[in-house]
């Protein structure tokens, strides 16, 4: 089994929990399928999902919207991966909250399976000048509300319905309810 996770990421806390998606998904299906491979991508670095049996694409949000390379990939591909099982998740608030009514509208993919949010990182010293100075006006501060444990739940529930999934190849139900 191969599985795609392409995150979009200003300042590498989007990747480094694609990171972490990585490393729990590949420590649990190993035992199952050796084979199993997990290629962690800059979305950006992403020609095609074709060679893909399963895709997850993560975004930083930034005033409510997902990065560029997060959306342009699944506007490209599309197609691909509404024939796949797939999960999207987004990297956010420093106090992980998601003010309802505000996600991000490539999060609400009738063919994708779930959608998570999970806090974000603010780190001033990595900011852009422009950043910088809309984090002032909001009176942000630095923090990191990501939670290693949470992703790491999330990771084996996915990885319980990829091997469902590798042991009986059939449809995978998607349940609107998580979208």
């Amino acid at each position: 089994m191969r599985i795609l996770i392409a995150t979009a990421t200003r300042h590498g806390a989007t990747r480094e929990i694609g990171r972490w998606l990585g490393s729990t998904l590949l420590h649990r299906l190993s035992g199952i399928d050796s084979t199993t491979t997990v290629d962690v991508r800059d979305a950006s670095d992403v020609d095609s999902i074709a060679e893909y049996d399963a895709a997850i694409i993560g975004s930083g949000v930034y005033m409510g919207r997902w990065l560029k390379d997060a959306r342009s990939l699944i506007a490209r591909e599309q197609a691909e991966l509404e024939t796949m099982p797939v999960w999207l998740f987004s990297s956010g608030p420093l106090d992980g909250s998601t003010p309802t009514g505000t996600r991000p509208k490539e999060t609400k993919a009738h063919w994708a399976i779930e959608h998570r949010v999970f806090g974000g990182k603010l780190d001033h010293s990595r900011l852009s000048s422009f950043e910088r100075a809309v984090v002032r006006l909001i009176k942000a501060g630095d923090g990191d509300s990501r939670s290693p444990a949470d992703v790491a739940r999330w990771a084996e529930d996915i990885s319980g319905v990829l091997a469902e999934h590798a042991q009986r190849p059939v449809r995978v139900v998607r349940s609107r309810d998580h979208l």
